[in-house]
């Protein structure tokens, strides 16, 4: 279908498409609305009548829509338009890691790091909200102009199966950075985004793949069969640290993987600090902080085709070892006599097992065992799909009070990975909910993107409508309930959405006494599009805005740009910021001749609330608060080390601060919240 020139949602624009791929096309778009360009993921036309897959689709989008973090591309929207299913996300401008190992071949390993810790701290995020990509690669990793990696396709990533392997004429591409066990269709978990980081981090710094192959099936095999050459063999310039990183993230055994995203950015991080630092990437014992998880399969084509592969994987493996058995037959008839005698010792032995199974098996006994699939953080349907198709029964106890949301699983009777006979009741418990929540910050998103944040921290939402000109339409004005106020679950926070200007203008906002940041977020909020150019005056302080385009109060469009000029005292800065080179030539900025910064008074602290009782399966760690954008030039605001035992933490902050306040755990962003 033709999407260029359509309007989807009587809102978005399509203005060009600029990818492509298996399951979706990528397009260009302006958010008519808001007056911005974003990027739209349509799905394609063959799977829009697959109610499972669309289905699927939907749930992941709306769960990535929930992530918070600078390393993830944002999520503004899912919807449907005519049976046209559409994702709206951030436009990245910037190039694929895919097209920068292209052209530049390996690149340096400082630069390879610090792409894969910002990878590892993006993925840290997201599987703590029991999201697994399962497709990274080089190809879904964009790098920004200013160096940043953003990872896309969180929409749809987990939506599709193992069958990606086969599902298309680019499944080559992507069964290079397959898990065995994803290669293979089986278990699959956070490790296996672990092991696709550490191909792709392999490719970075050799400028080589692992394994490769002239087919899907023979990669795969490779995956599963043979080890990697080290990659420090390939480029003798990398540190020991790096290599053992590498070959730690691409253990075959998911037991001797990372244990998760965290740990593998937290030693990336000391190789940066230290190149010769030495422990790191060390193969440890077997670690279950994150359970094994069966990912549920859908039925299409692509399917079928994954099953295929996995028989001819299969297939070949035991022709192999039946190769090797007869030329090992024919070469020793020393062996020949030896392995007859094994066989009639195994036919005598089998003869009694199988006799004393049937008489177990009368008894009302069996000894065929299955490892228990860990299904804690599963909605309660997935969770009975994954337990009832390894031969067990599934059963629920009740409910008891977690951090978990609710109606999804809390804890289990076996662990994951327990050996327990076929036929045995698995036994749940579902989550009722936390008792206590944290109410999020949703002023300024949709009213779609809004509901999602607040029925993921288990609250109501109900909706009210008002007329009115600093922000856009559909927007949220202000949440009844102040965002990080501890909470009981299940209670109700009233949004106020806006319906707009009652004459369809905008009134523009005073800038001169904002910073870049302020600015940027009060004029996108408002529905309008700021350009910023930069100039040296050292009679004002460094990042006050000198003049706007437009007067304060001035009525203008939705979507109109406003050219704003901020001072810059750092040398590196008096020329005009790169993509920002056009003027207006009519109105011509209007320059103040003597702005002045505004002091605001002293006021008492504000307090902001953390919660560390529901930070994965960590004791201790750190937590810190960061403040970007402040009008004085605050930056640390909080670093202290919590357990989990000190359930919700107050953290004081400065009462007049303005910008973004950040909050880490362990140096992984965990939310953000812009203060006025």
């Amino acid at each position: 279908m033709e999407l260029v020139g359509k309007i989807l949602g009587n809102r978005y624009e399509i203005i060009e498409k600029i990818g492509n791929g298996g399951m979706a096309s990528v397009y260009r778009a302006k958010d008519k609305t808001l007056g911005r360009n974003v990027a739209i993921k349509v799905l394609k036309d063959e799977f829009a009548n697959d109610q499972e897959f669309i289905k699927r689709f939907q749930i992941e989008a709306q769960s990535a829509a929930s992530l918070s973090h600078p390393n993830i591309v944002s999520i503004y929207d899912v919807a449907n338009d005519n049976d046209i299913h559409y994702i709206v996300m951030e436009l990245i401008e910037g190039q694929t890691l895919k097209d920068i190992i292209n052209k530049e071949g390996k690149l340096d390993w400082k630069r390879s790091a610090e792409i894969a810790s910002q990878i590892a701290s993006g993925l840290s995020t997201a599987h703590k909200n029991h999201i697994i990509h399962r497709d990274i690669k080089p190809h879904n990793i964009v790098i920004t102009k200013d160096g940043m990696a953003k990872i896309t396709d969180f929409g749809i990533a987990k939506a599709t199966t193992t069958s990606t392997i086969n599902a298309n004429s680019n499944s080559l591409g992507s069964v290079h950075y397959f898990s065995p066990e994803h290669a293979r269709g089986g278990y699959t978990d956070e490790k296996s985004d672990i092991y696709s980081l550490g191909v792709v981090l392999y490719e970075m710094v050799t400028g080589k793949l692992p394994f490769d192959g002239d087919s899907a099936v023979g990669i795969a095999m490779k995956h599963l069969k043979e080890k990697p050459m080290p990659p420090k063999e390939i480029s003798q310039d990398i540190p020991e640290g790096l290599n053992d990183i590498i070959l730690k993230a691409m253990q075959k055994e998911v037991s001797n993987r990372y244990v998760s995203a965290n740990s593998m950015y937290n030693d990336l991080q000391k190789v940066l600090k230290d190149p010769s630092v030495k422990e790191v990437g060390k193969v440890g014992k077997e670690d279950k902080t994150f359970a094994t998880q069966r990912v549920p399969t859908i039925t299409n084509a692509s399917a079928i085709k994954a099953a295929a592969i996995k028989a001819e994987i299969d297939a070949k493996e035991n022709k192999v070892d039946k190769t090797k058995k007869k030329k090992k037959h024919r070469s020793n008839p020393i062996a020949v006599a030896l392995v007859r005698l094994l066989l009639i010792i195994l036919i005598f032995g089998g003869c009694v097992a199988g006799a004393y199974y049937g008489l177990n098996h009368f008894m009302g006994g069996t000894e065929e065992k299955k490892p228990v699939p860990g299904v804690i953080g599963w909605k309660s349907d997935a969770a009975k799909e994954a337990i009832e198709k390894e031969g067990f029964k599934f059963s629920i106890e009740g409910e008891e009070k977690s951090n978990f949301p609710k109606g999804y699983v809390s804890s289990q009777k076996y662990k994951s990975g327990d050996e327990v006979a076929v036929g045995t009741t698995i036994t749940v418990r579902l989550s009722a909910g936390p008792s206590k929540v944290l109410v999020p910050y949703v002023v300024g998103d949709s009213e779609r993107i809004a509901k999602m944040k607040l029925e993921n921290a288990s609250l109501k939402v109900e909706i009210e409508e008002e007329e009115n000109e600093e922000v856009a339409k559909g927007n949220v004005i202000r949440q009844s309930i102040e965002a990080n106020s501890e909470v009981d679950a299940d209670m109700t926070v009233t949004i106020t959405i806006s319906t707009g200007p009652a004459d369809g203008l905008l009134e523009v906002p005073d800038l001169l006494n904002s910073d870049e940041a302020r600015a940027k977020y009060d004029l996108e909020t408002l529905g309008l599009v700021p350009e910023f150019a930069y100039r040296k005056d050292e009679k004002y302080p460094d990042g006050q805005i000198l003049s706007q385009s437009k007067q304060p109060n001035e009525k203008v469009e939705p979507g109109t740009v406003i050219y704003i000029i901020v001072n810059k005292l750092t040398d590196d800065t008096e020329e005009e910021k790169p993509g920002v080179t056009e003027q207006p030539t009519t109105p011509t900025p209007v320059m103040p001749t003597t702005p002045t910064p505004v002091t605001p008074p002293k006021v008492e602290d504000k307090h902001l609330k953390v919660n560390v009782s529901n930070k994965g399966s960590r004791n201790t760690f750190t937590v810190k608060v960061t403040l970007n954008g402040d009008i004085k030039g605050r930056t640390n605001i909080y670093e202290a080390s919590h357990t989990r035992s000190d359930g919700i933490i107050d953290v004081p902050y400065p009462g007049d601060a303005t910008g973004m306040l950040r909050v880490y755990i362990d140096g992984t962003l965990d939310s953000e919240m812009l203060i006025q």
